[in-house]
């Protein structure tokens, strides 16, 4: 079966059967963090890859770039853009194309500081121009990262942004240099062959840029950090279903979340 009758044959049958976890105003309500206990929405631990969003508080105590603002403001969930339908749909992807044993039923959302994140060796940030994690916060992703975890950034655009997540990357990783990564790296080939070039920004119109941080600063080594800069990968997954974009460009962006999971389970 080809991809894209994959991703059409997937999403017609998640649709059907009313995809989602039933929190469609988590996002639009500011209000929505302090009411959902994600304690109860979480999947316990169980040995099967679950896809793991990070939540966090624009207030942040870590000093921050700028002065501490936050363009955009608010931030009460910033965190959950494309929540909760973007994973659903991508983990289904994710089980019908490779034989990781994915956790299709939820997903999870923790923040850096919590030790059930360890548990887990991929996770996943959006909206860094909103992101100022506290010390504990940098402190426990610096430890998650160095103990093999991988981090996926995604959703973001501007120039302010970009340097407000490399400033909090200097704080959590100082020796940590962001630089972007080849066209030819492991992470766009290790389970489809990715040109980088076709996974275009579904909005924005500013041209993707992938950056990344290594261990030890060497390319020959481990990527630690894959950053989507001027990209949005999610929304292609969080809106597959509805028609809005063509088929070719979200079996991209789908292809592309396969290979960054499938290199953070190996490396």
């Amino acid at each position: 079966m080809t991809v894209a009758r994959l991703l059409m044959a997937v999403l017609t049958a998640g649709s059907a059967a009313g995809i989602g976890f039933g929190f469609a105003t988590l996002e639009s309500s500011a209000d929505a963090e302090a009411r959902q206990s994600f304690e109860d929405i979480n999947a316990p631990y169980d040995g099967l890859f679950h896809f793991v969003r990070i939540r966090y508080s624009s207030g942040g105590g870590g000093g921050g770039f700028g002065g501490g603002r936050r363009r955009g403001g608010g931030g009460g969930a910033m965190w959950a853009h494309d929540y909760p339908r973007a994973e659903r749909n991508f983990l289904s992807i994710m089980k019908e194309t490779t034989f990781v044993d994915a956790q299709t039923e939820g997903s999870n959302v923790l923040t850096f500081d919590d030790p059930e994140l360890f548990k887990y060796p991929v996770a996943y940030i959006v909206e860094v121009g909103a992101w100022n994690p506290t010390e504990t916060e940098a402190e426990s992703l610096a430890n998650y990262l160095q103990k093999g975890g991988f981090l996926i950034v995604d959703d973001f655009r501007d120039g302010y942004a970009l340097d407000n997540l490399e400033f909090h990357l200097r704080r959590i990783l100082p020796d940590g240099n962001m630089v972007m990564v080849s066209d030819n790296d492991d992470i766009f080939d290790s389970f489809f062959r990715i040109v980088p070039q076709d996974v275009m920004p579904p909005y924005g119109g500013g041209a993707p840029i992938w950056y990344g941080i290594y261990e030890d600063n060497d390319p020959t080594k481990r990527l630690m950090v894959i950053i989507n800069y001027n990209n949005d990968i999610a929304e292609y997954w969080e809106f597959s279903d509805y028609g809005y974009y063509p088929i070719d460009l979200a079996n991209e962006a789908y292809k592309l979340g396969v290979n960054y999971v499938v290199y953070g389970m190996t490396h």
